[in-house]
């Protein structure tokens, strides 16, 4: 008999890239923990096993999925422009849901705010909410109208769906080297990029200033799906492949310096979708995968080329509205099936660019049905950067939401890498450190994942009917508890479940003691 001791010293590797094989401080999943987040009275980022908390603030009036999610630099409500045309508003609390006048026949389609106004596009057409510095009200339809030179009607071309929701087919994105709104369209066999240019007679933006019908044309049988700045460019990124099984064509990237009558450069990606870009301190990275799951973040690195950042095998590729960076660190919405079904926030990177560039699921949102999504994200608290703030837009078999960081029931996962033991062994003590001292509404519930999951070992729970409250050290014996002794034959994962509605952080390491037994001779 040999014995071995393991400490989990770090999780700022992130989620490991195989099932079998970690990476240096890396561990096997989570949902809902967030390494960027302070413990105590102390503001530097931790580092630590911290779960998030998220409540949904949205009343009856949201019923559908919050596909754009808007502000402005006129007032301080925020408004979310829904996949069944629902338009709504909420206040700089976040505590007051008003709906608004829908666009005609909306659905969700696009949205941006632009000099002084919130554009709505619809299946074939766009509506605009303002001016934002006075009183706004919705004027329908203002895309065929004289308000912006009665331009020829958008298509209503039927894009992918991702996790039972259309892609949107006329993103929209202001580019700020020219100070003009950008919108994707499709219209006979070919991706489109219109403009809308505004100036002022009476109020900023109530005056058409060139506004302009299919600008830019794409080769024949690609959709845009998104649009984005590049420097003094700008990018579109589109679609070949609208089947759900068959990859009928590769993405593309194309770049288009406003003047030009064509583009200038062709970037042909690896994935048949591309649903998403964002420009993050001058660099553009790429949101790419298919309807299947398993979805990739690239970054353009010049020329012909991007090179992939990171692979994320358990979700499927974001919405445009559901990217977000804040600093150096990049979030998108998505969904897991491991080690739960979730509607979850990734990040890539940390507040600090100082720390490794990995990703984290840090956000659960509320939603807890059998096909949860998130739709959109956006920063919106400004708060102390000691805690990086989103809304998370999300939907779920009928079921609607926007989460802000608040109170409510943890519901927050990790289990740490797979040990490869590999030989018989037993378990003989787990010594956890608590980050605070444990007190009334904590709780944490660790479990053994014996042998790629043949059995599941269920500790003792951590809460003050078990332990004394002000406790800040458990220490488990196993073979103590179970008849078998907490054994094993090849390999196993600690897990732990948050519950409750207070925070009880976890600290580092998290020390394993473990018996090994000699192995038998063949003969």
């Amino acid at each position: 008999m040999s014995k071995i001791d393991i400490k989990i010293e770090s999780i700022l590797g992130g989620m490991s890239p195989s099932q079998y094989f970690s990476v240096k401080n890396g561990y096997d999943s989570a949902i809902g923990i967030d390494p960027d987040l302070s413990i105590g009275s102390n503001v530097k980022t931790a580092g630590m096993l911290t779960p998030s908390l998220y409540q949904d603030f949205t009343d009856t009036a949201l019923d559908g999925d919050p596909m754009w999610l808007i502000t402005n630099s006129e007032n301080t409500n925020v408004y979310a422009y829904c996949d069944n045309g629902a338009f709504l508003s909420y206040n700089a609390a976040l505590a007051t849901e008003t709906d608004l006048t829908a666009p005609t026949s909306g659905a969700g389609n696009g949205a941006a705010f632009y000099n002084n106004y919130i554009y709505l596009g619809t299946p074939t057409n766009i509506s605009r909410y303002g001016p934002m510095d006075g009183s706004p009200v919705i004027a329908q339809n203002v895309w065929t109208s004289a308000v912006l030179g009665t331009q020829t009607a958008l298509s209503n071309a039927t894009y992918p769906t991702i996790r039972g929701v259309k892609i949107p087919n006329h993103a929209m994105h202001v580019h700020p080297s020219n100070n003009v709104l950008y919108v994707c369209d499709f219209a006979v066999g070919q991706g489109l990029l219109h403009q809308i240019e505004t100036k002022k007679t009476s109020v900023l933006g109530d005056t058409d200033n060139g506004s302009d019908y299919g600008v830019i044309d794409l080769p024949f049988g690609f959709y845009p799906t998104d649009v984005e700045s590049y420097g003094s460019y700008v990018v579109i990124s589109a679609i070949q492949t609208l089947s759900a099984t068959s990859d009928q064509g590769h993405a593309a990237l194309f770049f288009w310096d406003t003047n030009a009558e064509s583009f200038y450069n062709r970037v042909d990606l690896a994935d048949p979708l591309v649903t998403a870009l964002m420009n993050v301190n001058g660099i553009l990275y790429i949101f790419s995968g298919n309807s299947q799951k398993g979805f990739r973040i690239s970054k353009y690195i010049g020329g012909d080329s991007v090179m992939e950042e990171a692979y994320f095998e358990d979700g499927y590729p974001p919405f445009a509205g559901a990217v977000e960076a804040i600093g150096s660190k990049m979030l998108f919405g998505t969904d897991t099936s491991y080690p739960e079904t979730s509607a979850s926030v990734i990040s890539f990177g940390s507040k600090r660019a100082d720390l490794p560039q990995k990703l984290h699921n840090i956000i659960r949102s509320n939603a807890d049905g059998t096909t949860p999504r998130i739709t959109s994200l956006k920063k919106v608290q400004q708060d102390s950067n000691s805690e990086v703030k989103v809304i998370v837009g999300w939907g779920d078999a009928g079921d609607y939401g926007i989460d802000k960081s608040g109170t409510g029931t943890l519901n927050s996962v990790w289990r740490s890498e797979l040990f490869k033991i590999n030989r018989e062994f037993t378990i003989e003590d787990i010594r956890i450190p608590l980050g605070t001292a444990l007190a009334a509404n904590m709780e944490i519930v660790p479990k053994l994942i014996m042998d790629d999951g043949v059995s599941t070992k269920t500790l003792q729970t951590i809460n003050t009917t078990n332990y004394t409250a002000g406790t800040r050290k458990i220490i488990y014996k196993p073979q103590e508890v179970f008849e078998d002794g907490a054994e094993g034959i090849n390999n196993f994962i600690l897990e732990l479940n948050w519950g409750e509605t207070v925070t009880l952080p976890v600290l580092l390491p998290i020390e394993i003691s473990i018996n090994i037994k000699d192995d038998e001779s063949n003969d």
